[in-house]
Formats: C-alpha cells, sequence, structure tokens
C-alpha cells in the first residue's frame, strides 16, 4: 500500500479529533423528546416490518398458486410473530442502553 504524505495524515488525524468531540457534543445535546421519538421509531419499524414482508410474500404465493386468501394470512401470522419477537428484542436492548 502507497505511504499517504504527511499533510493528509495530519489531516485525517484532525477530522477524526473533530468527529469525536462533535459527536460528544452533540449526544449531550439531544433532547428527551428527541431521543424517544428515535426508540419509538424504531420500534415500530421492528414491528411493521416483518409484517409488510410477510405479506408480499403471501400475496405473491397466493398469486403463483391460486389459492388467494389462504397463504397470505397464514404468513400474516408468521409477520405478526416475527414483529412482535423483534420489538420484544429491541425493547430489551434500548432498556440496557437506557440503564446504561
Amino acid at each position: 500500500m502507497k505511504k499517504l504524505p504527511r499533510d493528509i495524515e495530519e489531516l485525517d488525524s484532525r477530522i477524526q479529533k473533530f468527529k469525536r468531540s462533535t459527536a460528544v457534543k452533540h449526544h449531550k445535546r439531544r433532547s428527551q423528546l428527541g431521543i424517544f421519538m428515535e426508540y419509538a421509531f424504531r420500534m415500530v419499524a421492528e414491528f411493521v416490518s416483518p409484517i409488510i414482508i410477510a405479506l408480499c410474500i403471501g400475496y405473491m404465493a397466493d398469486k403463483f398458486w391460486n389459492t388467494m386468501p389462504i397463504i397470505m394470512l397464514v404468513m400474516l401470522f408468521f409477520g405478526i410473530a416475527a414483529g412482535t419477537l423483534n420489538a420484544y428484542r429491541a425493547a430489551q436492548k434500548l432498556d440496557k442502553d437506557i440503564k446504561e
């Protein structure tokens, strides 16, 4: 690998130092409402995304095998189960992060 010139290395170290200092300042400035909204959005995304994916898979399978609502309903239940499990795991992780 080619060695970088000294001035580029210095610039890189200054950029990394600036990123670290602004990350700490940004974390301190976040409001409680912003943190709550971040957690709420994550929980909704963790719950809803598997349901949407399961419904799409079920719809396509029903179209393919011409069994219109059956596979989609089965996949809906699997999606709800997966979404609930994802939301539970995310809630545990967020609770652990909050306690630290």
